[in-house]
Parts: structure tokens; C-alpha cells; sequence
């Protein structure tokens, strides 16, 4: 009898795409490895167009490796967006980069150009520090052409066919913004220990069907290596105190 195929301990390579989606008014990211240092993990939600919603588990920095121009070569092509407050969502198409960009960046679109269909300006100085892919190569979106994975990772495929239609949009509502700054000025965003868990955690995780590896699998984590196995742990105490102070976590209506 054939054996059952295991499931696999890393994640999968990052997404590649990232969209600019001028009505959404947030940042979204599908992969753990983008954020930086200050990631916090946090249940929430983001909405679309249609109604329809996707869990965010987590938010951070993220400065995501661009390219400021399709003429230039060697380390002088190389530039960077930082973008903040970026809602970890593993469920998403594709990585959205939203409204809060016009913070810190002027983004020009110029759909029917050969060569870019945009460029994005820092405010600070004028330097042009990413361009959109020619709508002729994709989609008719509005890519960021990346130029490096975050360390240590390969680019995944990206999930845009090149004919397709797509409606990218993300909504984080003002109720769940003002949960998070609450649960920011909490103090619950620091864990208590990576050690191993305690028989009364495992016990409390069991119940709520939860485990120490799905749970590193979902951040992006890989279960083979000890410091993401403890970063695991770390997350899942952090969600234990988030979950024990917000018994009743709003869920979408009609998506119970």
C-alpha cells in the first residue's frame, strides 16, 4: 500500500507580485520572510470590493527590493519601497501595495508606455525608486518590478496569468485598526519565553486546534530550523494572550 505523502516543513517560495491598488487602503504581504524585525503577530481581517474577506494574521515593515529603472544595470539599478504597517494575509492572490504609500512616495502612472506603465517617486527627494512592468507583459495591473527576494529565499511563480482579469483590492476596516492599537498599548505584543510549551499550553492550544508545527507553517516559518521552531512558540503565546483578552474576536457576517 502506497504511504500517505507528508506534509511539507517550509514554506513555500515568496510571491513575486506586487500590485498597486489605488482604491485599497492598506498594505497586504502573502509571505512571512518580507517583514522585517518589527513583526507582530495579530488576528484580523481584510475585505474587498465584493464583500468577500481574508484573514491577516500578523503586520510589520517591510523594504521591498526594486528596481528604479528597466534601462539600468549593476548595483546602481538597485533601489528600494519602504512600506509600513504591511497585514500579513497568506490567503491573498498576490502581495497590494495601497493608498498609505502616498505617505512617503508619488506614484505617476503612465499605462501606455512601451517600456513602464509608471514610476513611484520618493517625496523626500525625487529619486525615482521603483517603476511599474509594461501592461503589455501581464495583466493590466500595476507591477512593481522587483529586483531581489528577501534573503536567503528564491522568487515563487508568480499567480497573474498573463490574459487575466483581475479585481485587486484590500479594505482593513476602522474597527479593527483601532483593536490593534489597543492590543499594541496592551503590552501582549512581547511573548513570555520561546521554551517548549508547558502541558497546560499544549492542553490550550489542543482545544482551539492548534499546533506547534501548522503554526509555524502559517507565519512562513521553517520547522526544520530551532530559531523559527522558538519564533513559533513565541507567536503561538502571543495569540494565546490576544485570544484569552478578546473572547469574542469578530468574525465577517456570513463568514462564521
Amino acid at each position: 500500500m502506497a504511504s500517505m505523502p507528508k506534509k511539507p516543513k517550509r514554506p513555500p517560495p515568496p510571491c513575486p507580485s506586487w500590485v498597486w491598488s489605488s482604491t485599497s487602503d492598506t498594505h497586504t504581504a502573502k509571505d512571512r520572510c518580507w517583514f522585517g524585525d518589527d513583526y507582530i503577530p495579530f488576528k484580523s481581517y481584510v475585505t474587498d470590493i465584493a464583500g468577500g474577506w481574508v484573514e491577516v494574521i500578523g503586520m510589520g515593515t517591510i523594504t521591498l527590493s526594486t528596481r528604479g529603472s528597466p534601462f539600468q544595470t549593476g548595483p546602481h539599478s538597485h533601489s528600494f519601497l519602504r512600506l509600513k504597517n504591511v497585514l500579513h494575509t497568506p490567503a491573498m492572490l498576490c502581495n497590494i501595495i495601497g493608498k498609505p504609500i502616498m505617505e512617503d512616495y508619488t506614484v505617476i502612472p503612465t499605462p501606455s508606455s512601451p517600456d513602464i506603465s509608471g514610476i513611484i517617486v520618493a517625496n523626500f527627494n525625487g529619486s525615482i525608486q521603483a517603476y511599474f512592468k509594461p501592461m503589455g507583459q501581464g495583466p493590466m495591473l500595476y507591477q512593481v518590478q522587483t529586483h531581489q527576494p528577501p534573503s536567503g529565499h528564491e522568487f515563487g511563480i508568480s499567480p497573474l496569468c498573463p490574459n487575466g482579469t483581475y479585481l485587486i483590492h484590500a479594505f482593513w476596516s476602522e474597527h479593527e485598526r483601532r483593536r490593534f492599537e489597543i492590543f499594541k498599548a496592551s503590552g501582549l505584543i512581547r511573548a513570555s519565553g520561546v521554551g517548549e510549551l508547558t502541558l497546560a499550553e499544549k492542553r490550550w492550544f489542543r482545544e482551539k486546534r492548534m499546533s506547534e508545527e501548522g503554526i509555524v507553517l502559517a507565519y512562513g516559518l521553517d520547522y526544520n530550523r530551532r530559531q523559527h521552531r522558538e519564533e513559533g512558540r513565541a507567536i503561538m503565546r502571543i495569540l494565546k494572550s490576544q485570544a484569552q483578552n478578546e473572547p469574542n474576536f469578530p468574525i465577517p457576517e456570513g463568514h462564521a
